[in-house]
């Protein structure tokens, strides 16, 4: 039956795959097609997200690349988006101070926003990131601040998350009668909810405080009872942790026949799966139970795990070469989008050069219309779109200026442009009717000026 089950685990990774595969070509499909830009960061972040695991540096870029458009379109949802998939894709490759960077940035974002909701997930995601180096005060610190906000808004999505987290940290650092009270409160409420993943998570951290503690029949039942739940939720991950947490439970027990089983099974796995640390753990304890049997296949799996060691120093060698390649990508990026920022900016100063040229040309146009024989009524239009382009053009100097002032606030803005008209308008109106009368006496003056009556003859 075991190695039924296996088999099918095996069989369900590999359809998992191909669905994977489908969903990427179909997002691709879709990006192309998608005119609007907020479809765009949409299908962006969802395409990184499907890439995350597989491909952190590609989720990077895509990430990037959301987040560069929402803050084109200034989509602060967007914008998060974007830093949440770059977090994610640094902590994945190991770039621990960049996932913290992008997290932070994120924060700033939320907590503009004011969503508590998405404040208390990244909280949880900033623990996560403590936890994976080990600093498990400040883990716990972003943990509580999250399950703080959690608990007082009463956030029901993410409080599962939030007592799974907390207790396993607990449990990391040693805190045992905490992480229990932590992960019961979890998979009590996790029961209630449904969650398959979450139930079989923390039977399986349950079985990991009562395997600390010593209460090893307590270790069984929980890590067995985890496992159909991991099982079902494709969590390979912990599901080669809870075999492995079986198979320790044997050796405590002296049952080493059904320690090797349990054993090699968690190794297969997580061999086959590429979860090298799992691999790892697992050659480590055969090692040493078959050299507390003093048989051959200790040394066999001695010469695994130096493979193994091997195969994770590559691993981090080719994380850090992501990490540097995905540095240089994002520099070319950011190179890219500089110039492109310039480009455009030479456009506007170019254009505001261009009008400013114009406008003293329309000026000295409606002079010489004015010195031609024309309509009144040609003066008059050319005059108003004279003074109309010289104020319009003030205005537009000015709107740069005031939007930095007053940091880009609408109700300012309006309220110092409302200003500037009541100050400009009736100095407008005043030179429109000037230049007019001006344009059109000259005209006038040229073309329509009356004869003078002839003189009368003196008297002789």
């Amino acid at each position: 039956m075991k190695k039924i089950g296996l088999f099918l685990l095996l069989v369900l990774i590999n359809v998992s795959l191909f669905s994977q595969s489908r969903i990427v070509d179909s997002l691709n499909a879709a990006l192309n097609k998608e005119k609007t830009d907020t479809g765009r960061i949409i299908l962006l972040y969802n395409l990184s997200n499907v890439y995350q695991d597989s491909q952190p540096d590609s989720a990077l870029l895509l990430g990037r690349e959301a987040y560069e458009l929402a803050k084109k379109i200034k989509f602060l949802k967007g914008e998060s988006w974007g830093l949440s998939q770059m977090a994610i894709a640094f902590n994945n490759m190991g770039n621990f101070p960049k996932a913290l960077e992008y997290y932070i940035e994120q924060l700033k974002i939320e907590e503009e926003r004011d969503r508590l909701d998405n404040i208390a997930s990244i909280y949880l995601n900033i623990a996560l990131v403590y936890t994976d180096t080990k600093d498990y005060e400040k883990a716990l610190l972003y943990s509580l601040r999250a399950d703080s906000i959690i608990r007082v808004n009463n956030i029901e999505d993410l409080s599962l998350y939030s007592l799974l987290n907390v207790g396993d940290i607990y449990q990391k650092a040693n805190v045992l009668d905490s992480a229990l009270g932590y992960t019961k409160r979890c998979y009590a409420k996790a029961i209630k909810a449904g969650n398959d993943l979450i139930i079989g998570t923390a039977l399986n951290n349950l079985g990991n405080i009562y395997f600390k503690t010593g209460d090893l029949p307590q270790a069984f039942n929980n890590y067995k009872a985890g496992l159909p739940f991991l099982q079902t939720a494709h969590d390979i991950n912990t599901y080669t942790e809870g075999l492995l947490g079986l198979a320790k439970v044997f050796e405590r027990n002296q049952q080493h026949d059904s320690a090797i089983l349990y054993g090699k099974q968690s190794y297969a796995i997580a061999s086959q799966n590429q979860f090298m640390i799992r691999a790892l753990d697992a050659g480590l304890f055969l090692s040493q139970v078959y050299k507390k049997l003093n048989i051959d296949s200790a040394y066999k799996y001695q010469e695994i795990l130096v493979g193994l060691k091997d195969s994770i120093y590559s691993r981090e060698k080719i994380r850090e070469v992501q990490n540097l390649t995905s540095a240089e990508q994002l520099r070319q990026l950011e190179i890219v989008r500089l110039k492109k920022a310039e480009k455009k900016d030479r456009s506007v100063k170019l254009q505001l050069l261009m009008i400013g040229i114009a406008i003293p040309i329309f000026f000295l146009m409606s002079v010489l219309i004015s010195r031609k024989k024309v309509n009144k009524k040609m003066i008059e239009f050319s005059g108003i779109i004279s003074i109309l382009l010289l104020f319009e053009y003030i205005t537009l100097l000015l709107h740069p200026f005031v939007a930095e002032k007053s940091n880009h606030s609408p109700l300012i803005e309006i309220v110092v442009f409302v200003a500037i008209a009541a100050i400009i308008t009736p100095s407008h109106h005043k030179i429109e009717h000037w230049l007019i009368a001006k344009l059109t006496q000259l005209n006038y003056l040229k073309y329509y000026k009356p004869e003078p009556e002839p003189e009368m003859p003196l008297p002789s």
